[in-house]
């Protein structure tokens, strides 16, 4: 009898794989607890790291784990408003400012944003360029931007960025500063470009990017060639 009782309180012990198992499965699950907070904490670093004004999407965080996580982490800041939408799959991160009140991202920061998000070539349109480097003071109400891509809008506060789609042709400038000072010198037009226009644009342009017009001589049509050399000049 005592020989039956000893083998039965043997029998209900448990398997010591058993235990270890039960607590791997415990340190899982509270990892698995943990992650989402951890998602938010790295992409909140990510946005202050970037500074003020930085538009971003999943697509900018895809290191950090995978789609779905991203998105929670994403959603839940939303929720708490440490971030704001502007848009489908695009955020920023609004800031208080003495003067203007409330700001965030600037349409610039927007469009970089669906840039990266979709691989995309963009070119402005010869209204916003002309603003850009100083030759328009007026911003346009409707920020047109040409791309590879389906049209798409997207609204920030009062301003409504619209994306059109445009042939490749028309596109081989897109991303350097060659397409932006070529839709600007189209804004003004072909025999109306006066040296203070080219004040202008040499005073908006970095140096750098000015050196860089030679390179796509070939691309923009004769009558802007002259400029183009002008604006390259390093004494200019």
């Amino acid at each position: 009898m005592r020989k039956q009782r000893g083998h039965s309180l043997a029998a209900v012990q448990p398997h010591p794989s058993l235990d270890l198992l039960k607590k791997q499965c415990i340190i899982f699950n509270m990892k698995t607890a943990r992650q989402p907070n951890s998602h938010a904490r790295q992409i909140l670093r990510r946005i202050a790291r970037k500074g003020r004004g930085w538009a971003f999407t999943p697509h900018d965080f895809a290191d950090l784990g995978d789609p779905r996580s991203i998105g929670m982490a994403l959603t839940r800041l939303v929720r708490d408003g440490k971030i704001r939408r502007v848009g489908r799959g695009l955020y920023d991160s609004p800031h208080a400012h003495p003067v203007l009140g409330q700001t965030g991202a600037t349409s610039d920061a927007v469009v970089s944003a669906v840039a990266r998000n979709k691989n995309l070539r963009i070119l402005p349109s010869k209204a916003v360029a002309a603003n850009r480097l100083g030759l328009n003071t007026q911003v346009p109400a409707q920020m047109v931007y040409h791309t590879d891509a389906a049209p798409a809008r997207v609204q920030l506060g009062k301003l409504k960025i619209v994306f059109r789609r445009n042939s490749g042709r028309n596109l081989a400038l897109a991303g350097r500063p060659s397409g932006l000072v070529a839709q600007a010198l189209r804004d003004v037009g072909k025999d109306h470009v006066k040296p203070h226009h080219l004040k202008r644009i040499r005073d908006h342009l970095p140096a750098a990017d000015r050196k860089k017009l030679k390179q796509d001589l070939g691309l923009v049509p004769a009558w802007m060639r002259p400029h183009f050399q002008e604006l390259a000049r390093a004494d200019g």
